[in-house]
């Protein structure tokens, strides 16, 4: 790609299947509209390992760590979109918005809620990523559905 990208996408990323759906969308809309994408992963208790008391309890969480952005990388086979990896703590919500007023995203693109109890008490309890970008309303939400 020979021009810079005006263009930026932001997508939320973890290891489940709604996030792949959203990261294969937000590669496509890349190519589309010569987009750059910054994919941001918010570190959470699913990259801890479950004893953090082990012994190898920091490896543990770099392996999984790594292999998060690995997971990533592998969706941007072919090489034709511009793209980052982001690494944050903390709210969920917060970071993605911090990360798309940083580059002045188009949009925001998540993967649909994974539904059942735990997500409806996530909404209940006002800790839903996606309505809290909504409440924000400060850039486009883009809910894709799982694969």
């Amino acid at each position: 790609m020979s021009d810079s990208p005006t263009v930026h996408l932001v997508v939320g990323w973890d290891h489940y299947s709604p996030s792949t759906a959203a990261l294969r969308f937000a590669i496509d809309m890349a190519r589309r509209l010569h987009a750059h994408v910054h994919v941001v992963h918010i570190q959470d208790l699913d990259d801890e390992p479950l004893d953090p008391d082990c012994d190898s309890w920091e490896s543990q969480s770099r392996t999984a760590i790594a292999a998060a952005e690995t997971s990533a990388r592998a969706e941007f086979t072919t090489g034709d979109v511009s793209w980052e990896y982001h690494r944050a703590h903390g709210p969920a919500a917060v970071q993605l918005l911090g990360v798309a007023q940083q580059c002045d995203a188009l949009m925001v693109i998540l993967g649909s809620p994974r539904g059942g109890p735990a997500s409806a008490l996530d909404t209940l309890l006002g800790q839903s990523v996606s309505h809290r970008l909504i409440g924000a309303r400060r850039v486009p939400l883009v809910l894709v559905p799982a694969l």
